[in-house]
């Protein structure tokens, strides 16, 4: 036996996991993809992903169902992240996730940008609900501005803590 070869992978095994995609583009409006692990013997979804991404006109939003179980990891949530295209030069986008292995909202994020061809202009809005179990919730304000070719400028957080 080749001792390279990891103990929590199932290449050690006469038959190993039985992993899948499949992926569905009917329109520019509408796409789907779906992502999978099953294990050999075929009584354990190690890997479940599926995402999916709407598009009509200036609006997309894309929503990405992930569980990990097993060898594969522990990660189980639910993300959107969405956008709309104000008009040739500014946008709006709002990104969030939902962890589902302990029912929890994890962030939030609303961004606004202007941006023609030698400024881009933000400002972000992020509030992290935690990261892990030391760390309380954060709430920040950002406000960035870049001038092609002299550089970037962020401010720090903008909201007292």
């Amino acid at each position: 036996i080749n001792e390279n070869i990891p103990l929590t992978s199932s290449l050690r095994n006469k038959s190993s996991d039985i992993i899948g995609s499949i992926n569905l583009s009917q329109s520019d409006f509408f796409s789907t993809k779906y992502n999978f692990s099953l294990d050999n013997n075929f009584d354990v979804l190690k890997y479940n992903e599926l995402s999916a991404n709407f598009t009509v006109n200036n609006f997309v939003t894309s929503f990405k169902y992930l569980e990990e179980n097993d060898n594969i990891g522990d990660k189980h949530y639910i993300q959107n992240d969405t956008s709309l295209q104000i008009n040739e030069n500014s946008s709006i986008s709002f990104s969030t996730r939902q962890n589902k292995k302990i029912d929890l909202t994890e962030y939030y994020n609303l961004i606004y940008q202007y941006k023609n061809d030698c400024l881009t202009a933000s400002v972000q809005y992020k509030k992290d609900f935690y990261v892990d179990n030391d760390l309380k919730p954060t709430e920040q304000l950002f406000f960035s501005l870049t001038i092609v070719p002299l550089g970037e400028y962020e401010t720090k957080n903008i909201i007292p803590k």
